[in-house]
C-alpha cells in the first residue's frame, strides 16, 4: 500500500532545520473530509490495471484475420463499432448497467513501450514500465520506469487541493504478473497490498461510526497540542532563514493549520464490515478489496484509488471446469494467453478453440465483475454529492500493458474509462483513433497517431490541470486526445 502523506517531499527539509527530528508520519496520519471549492463533491481518479492484456487480434499495423493459427477475435471492443451509442462487447457485459457512464477507447498505443522496445511491439518489462508512465524505462534485466505513473502525478496534485490522509491506496489481487506497472518517482516502483484485512486496519485506523471513539479524541488532543508546539517552533524559526526556505516554512505552516483543524474534527462515517480476509483466491479477496476501497472513497481518506489485478486464472468462474482440458503448461494467465497464437484454424491447438474462447471470456469477465462493484458503490443514491453521484465526481481508468497478451502488443491497449470527473467527459461513446475506421469501422488495417501520452494529458485536463504532454517523447504529438475532453 502506498502510505505517502501530504506534503511529505518537505520533510528532508523539515528534519535538518536546526538539526531538528520531527514525528511527521504520525502526524499527519490523521483522518478529515476534503471538498472541492465551491462546495461539491471532490474529484477522484481511480485506476484498474489488469495484467496481461485482453482479448485481443491486434498485431502491430493490422489485425489477425483469424484464418492462420492466431484467432480473430477482439472481444474488448463494442459489439456495434458504427453505432453512435455505446453498444457494449462480450467482455464488458458485467458493466452494462453503467453503460450510459461509460466509455470505450479504441486506437490508443503505448508508443513508449513501443518505441523502446527492439521488436516494436512492447516487451514484459518495456510495456509493464511504461503502461501508466508514458516514459523512459531503464535497460537491463530489472527493467523500471524513469518517471512517476499518471495516478502518482495526479495523487500529488489533488491532495494539494483536497487535503486527504492518504494521498493514494493501492490494493492489488496477487498473482503471476511482471512487475508492478505503478511508479512514485524514478525508479521508484510501488508495489500493492494484497490483504484485505491489512488495508482495512491500515485505513480505517481511527475511523468510527456512530459518535466519536472518546480514545480517539484523546489522541487527537494529543496531537493537537504537539502540533501547537511545532507550530510556535516554527514561528520563532522563520525570521533565521532565507526567503526562499521561508516560503518552505511557510507552506508548512498551513499545512499543519490544515492538520489541527482536521483533529479538532475527526472522521465519523461507517466503516465496512467483514472485511476480515488476510489471503486467498481471487475471488475472496478481489470484492472485499474493491469494498475497502469505495469505503475510503466514501469516507474522503483518499482522492486516488489503484486497483491492481494481477494475470491469473480464475477456476472458480462457472467455466472453470474447461481448465484441465487446456493445456496451458502452467496455472497462470499468461500461459492462458500464449494459447491465443496456436488456437486459429491452422494452429496445433485448434480443437481447443471453443473451450478457450468460453474460458478466457469468463476470465476477463470476472476482472469486469471487480470494475462493477466500484462502479455500483461509487454511483449508489445514498451517497449522492450534489446532483450526482461519487462516480460521476470520478473518473475511473482501465487498462493492461498489452492488447494481445499472446505476441506482447502494446498497440492498441485496452482503454476503458468511468465517470466524467464532475462533468467534463461525455459518456456513454465509443471512442476509435484508428485512422483506417473511418471509412470500415471494421475493418483489419491499424493506424493511428494516438498514444496513451494524449490520454494521461486528457485525463490531467479533465481534472482542470494545464499539462500539455505527458510523458517521455515518443508520441507522435502532445496534446490530449481529440474530443475525450469537452
Amino acid at each position: 500500500m502506498d502510505r505517502s502523506f501530504k506534503h511529505s517531499g518537505r520533510r528532508a527539509f523539515l528534519r535538518g532545520a536546526g538539526g531538528a527530528a520531527l514525528a511527521l508520519p504520525l502526524l499527519e496520519y490523521t483522518h478529515g473530509h476534503a471538498w472541492a471549492a465551491g462546495g461539491d463533491g471532490p474529484l477522484r481518479f481511480l485506476t484498474v490495471f489488469c495484467h496481461g492484456g485482453t482479448i485481443s487480434n491486434q498485431l502491430k499495423g493490422s489485425r489477425s484475420d483469424g484464418n492462420g493459427n492466431k484467432h480473430g477475435l477482439d472481444l474488448w471492443r463494442p459489439a456495434d463499432a458504427s453505432s453512435p451509442d455505446l453498444v457494449l462487447g462480450p467482455i464488458h457485459q458485467p458493466l452494462e448497467p453503467w453503460r450510459e457512464k461509460l466509455l470505450v477507447l479504441e486506437g490508443i498505443d503505448n508508443k513508449a513501450a513501443i518505441t523502446q522496445d527492439q521488436y516494436n511491439a512492447g516487451a514484459h518489462g518495456i510495456a509493464n514500465c511504461s503502461a501508466l508512465t508514458a516514459g523512459d524505462v531503464t535497460s537491463g534485466d530489472d527493467k523500471v520506469a524513469q518517471s512517476a505513473s499518471i495516478d502518482h502525478v495526479l495523487a500529488q496534485r489533488l491532495a494539494a487541493r483536497q487535503p486527504v490522509p492518504f494521498d493514494s491506496i493501492h490494493l492489488k489481487v496477487a498473482g503471476h504478473q511482471y512487475g508492478s506497472p505503478y511508479f512514485s518517482g524514478p525508479q521508484q516502483r510501488v508495489g500493492g497490498e494484497s490483504s484485505p484485512k491489512k488495508a482495512f486496519e491500515t485505513i480505517f485506523d481511527g475511523v468510527t461510526g456512530g459518535q466519536p471513539d472518546p480514545a480517539i479524541l484523546l489522541r487527537n488532543t494529543k496531537r493537537s497540542s504537539m502540533l501547537s508546539g511545532l507550530m510556535d517552533g516554527y514561528s520563532d524559526f522563520h525570521g533565521r532563514v532565507s526567503t526562499r526556505d521561508r516560503h518552505v516554512i511557510e507552506a508548512h505552516l498551513d499545512h499543519l493549520d490544515a492538520l489541527e483543524q482536521q483533529l479538532q474534527d475527526p472522521i465519523v462515517c461507517n466503516p465496512p464490515e467483514g472485511i476480515d480476509a488476510d489471503g486467498g483466491a481471487g475471488n475472496v479477496v478481489g470484492p472485499l478489496l474493491a469494498d475497502v476501497i469505495v469505503a475510503a472513497l466514501r469516507c474522503g481518506l483518499t482522492n486516488v484509488a489503484n486497483l491492481e489485478i494481477a494475470d491469473i486464472i480464475s477456476p472458480w468462474t462457472s467455466a472453470g471446469g474447461l481448465q484441465a482440458g487446456l493445456d496451458i503448461g502452467y496455472d497462470i494467465g499468461h500461459s492462458l494467453g500464449h494459447m491465443a497464437r496456436d488456437i486459429g484454424p491452422t494452429g496445433p491447438q485448434s480443437s481447443k478453440y471453443d473451450d478457450w474462447v468460453t474460458y478466457t471470456l469468463e476470465n476477463r469477465r470476472w476482472r469486469m465483475s471487480l470494475i462493477a462493484r466500484l462502479l455500483e458503490g461509487l454511483d449508489d443514491p445514498d451517497f449522492a454529492e450534489g446532483d450526482g453521484t461519487l462516480l460521476d465526481n470520478s473518473l475511473l481508468l482501465a487498462t493492461s500493458e498489452f492488447s494481445n497478451g499472446s505476441v506482447h502488443s502494446s498497440w492498441n491497449v485496452p482503454v476503458l474509462l468511468a465517470g466524467s470527473a464532475g462533468g467534463v467527459i461525455e459518456t456513454g461513446r465509443f471512442l476509435n483513433y484508428n485512422d483506417a475506421a473511418a471509412s470500415d469501422p471494421d475493418t483489419l488495417e491499424y493506424s493511428t497517431q494516438e498514444s496513451v501520452h494524449n490520454l494521461y494529458t486528457s485525463v490531467l485536463q479533465a481534472f482542470g490541470e494545464e499539462d500539455t504532454h505527458f510523458g517521455n517523447g515518443d508520441a507522435e504529438h502532445e496534446g490530449p486526445l481529440p474530443g475525450l475532453v469537452g
